[in-house]
């Protein structure tokens, strides 16, 4: 097991991760720590004028030189865009990867999505998690991982019930940020929705309410949110 500290996001779809918490991923790579990107697909159905399998290969690229900005590594699975599963098999592979890393941090979608994927994504996770954590689930034989913090990303697909609990300062990484975005032909404006515009904007508003520049924003569970101080 590695001392070096991991923190992983797990995404439905390659660009969910790199755009809701790619920016908190460079932070703490640069501060010292491991991070990983797991996606469930390469969303390789969202070009209605190419191929699936172009359009695949084009998200593929864009998600590696992505992650070659934000010091992360990625890791693709193999299931269809649009059609992801709320299976134990499915989270069993999930599994897997989290007893290999080892994280502190998980990072995945909130439930309350206009995407059934990215709901599922986060059913998924938990699970996922959950198999990772009980060292009696026997995953290939790898040792259990300790249970961990999980946080929910701020996706613009996402809103239902979604409020921000936790903050990270990402002002000195918002330029890094920026460019590893328009890795992606969407993050460059190149499609039906204006992604740059709505994610910059959301770190700018969530920055302001922390008195900074530009912040992420992720919801936890709200039994983690209890805290308890002898004085307040």
């Amino acid at each position: 097991m590695s001392d070096t500290p991991c923190i992983v996001a797990v995404g439905a779809h390659a660009a969910d991760m790199e755009f809701t918490a790619g920016a908190t991923l460079l932070k703490h790579v640069r501060a010292g720590w491991q991070a990983h990107i797991i996606n469930l697909t390469l969303g390789e159905k969202g070009a209605s004028t190419q191929s699936v399998e172009e359009y695949s290969a084009q998200k593929k690229a864009e998600a590696d030189a992505c992650a070659q900005i934000l010091g992360a590594t990625q890791h693709y699975l193999p299931y269809k865009d649009g059609e992801v599963d709320n299976t134990d098999d499915v989270a069993h592979q999930i599994a897997i990867l989290f007893r290999q890393l080892q994280p502190q941090v998980i990072i995945t979608h909130w439930h309350g999505s206009i995407h059934l994927d990215h709901t599922h994504c986060y059913h998924l996770t938990r699970r996922a998690h959950f198999m990772a954590a009980i060292k009696h689930f026997e995953v290939d034989g790898l040792p259990r991982m300790p249970a961990c913090r999980l946080y929910y990303a701020d996706n613009w697909e996402d809103p239902e019930g979604f409020e921000p609990y936790v903050y990270v300062d990402i002002s000195d990484v918002f330029d890094d940020y920026e460019r590893a975005f328009k890795s992606f032909a969407i993050g460059r404006g190149e499609g039906g929705y204006p992604y740059w515009d709505w994610y910059q904007a959301r770190t700018r508003i969530h920055g302001i309410a922390q008195r900074v520049r530009h912040a992420q924003a992720f919801a936890i569970d709200d039994f983690g949110k209890n805290v308890s101080k002898e004085l307040l």
